[in-house]
């Protein structure tokens, strides 16, 4: 249950802050191509440049991607329709990036396979752009400002949970100590 979920609440967030800066710049400065274009570019290039830190550390990433998004959110709202706006937001986009780069360096080597970690992680996923849709045509703007820092809260509260339980080999997880060769992905279980 440990990997697993973590894998789960990690795609959870990273869609969450994905389609929430997508919601925010495209209510905020363009409701065009471009909004959607730039958000994806964006996050893709963090997503590389998190894939070769090699000591990203996940709170470090997660803080980051999280102030990142409030800066852009608070700059979009203060100056709407601005169009200089959208080349400061991909900067954020891509810094809240990172941590979807790291997460499968760290992640893989502790699962049986690629599949079982894409599997957990991708069912995160979904179920982040569906509560996103949702949350967006119910709530409105109130949700673009809650909801990621609400993410960032649950995922950084389950690692503290792991650090808490399983001590040095959640360690492990984040780039401290080297993980096992033969990792079976159930010793968070």
């Amino acid at each position: 249950m440990g990997l697993n979920l973590f894998a789960t609440l990690t795609g959870l967030h990273l869609a969450i802050m994905q389609f929430c800066f997508f919601f925010i710049l495209l209510v905020n400065v363009t409701s065009t191509y471009v909004t959607y274009a730039s958000v994806v570019i964006a996050w893709m290039v963090g997503t590389i440049i998190g894939l070769l830190l090699p000591r990203l550390r996940a709170g470090v990433a997660l803080l980051a991607g999280g102030l990142s998004y409030y800066a852009v959110y608070f700059l979009v709202i203060s100056d709407p329709l601005a169009p200089s706006t959208l080349p400061i937001a991909t900067f954020g986009v891509a810094v809240t990036g990172l941590w979807a780069g790291r997460f499968f360096v760290v992640m893989l080597p502790l699962f049986s396979g690629a599949d079982r970690l894409f599997f957990h992680e991708n069912n995160g996923f979904l179920l982040g752009i569906i509560a996103v849709f949702v949350g967006f045509t119910l709530l409105g703007m109130p949700f673009l400002l809650w909801t990621p820092l609400f993410s960032i809260l649950l995922l950084m509260g389950y690692l503290q949970w792991l650090y808490h339980r399983h001590g040095q080999d959640a360690l492990r997880l984040f780039g401290k100590g080297q993980p096992r060769a033969a990792a079976t992905g159930d010793e968070f279980a």
